[in-house]
């Protein structure tokens, strides 16, 4: 009787302990989001400095859009997906990050590009909206 007990009552401890560190290490304002854009190779870096000069305050500036520009280059496989890094930005006076991820498929000569931009519900939405009307344009 009293085994039982003291091994249902370390279950319960550690249950609630694993509880208690993910409700530590979750917050919500933290979750990441994400959005996407199928483009032409050449027109990956005006959509970046389009992002960076209309929707952010300040970040990926010439040397991070530089990094992106020269890891999509690289990749040469059809298929090929990457994760390109974590920028830190500004959206509206407040600090952000946005994760970077491509995938590239590569026919003949040519090379698309699926950018995956990841951050907070608030900012995804935004740029959800803005991948939107660049898709209509193209």
């Amino acid at each position: 009787m009293i085994k039982r007990f003291m091994i249902s009552l370390s279950l319960l401890l550690m249950i609630g302990g694993s509880i208690e560190l993910f409700a530590k290490g979750f917050n919500k304002r933290d979750a990441e989001f994400a959005a996407g854009l199928n483009i032409d190779y050449d027109q990956l870096e005006p959509f970046l400095k389009h992002v960076s000069t209309s929707i952010l305050d300040s970040g990926l500036g010439d040397q991070e859009m530089k990094q992106i520009h020269t890891v999509v280059k690289n990749m040469q496989k059809d298929n090929q997906t990457k994760e390109i890094g974590t920028f830190e930005v500004v959206y509206r006076g407040e600090p952000a990050k946005i994760r970077v991820e491509a995938e590239v498929h590569v026919e003949d000569v040519n090379k698309e590009v699926e950018i995956y931009l990841s951050s907070t519900n608030e900012l995804v939405y935004i740029l959800d909206k803005e991948l939107l009307k660049i898709e209509e344009e193209i």
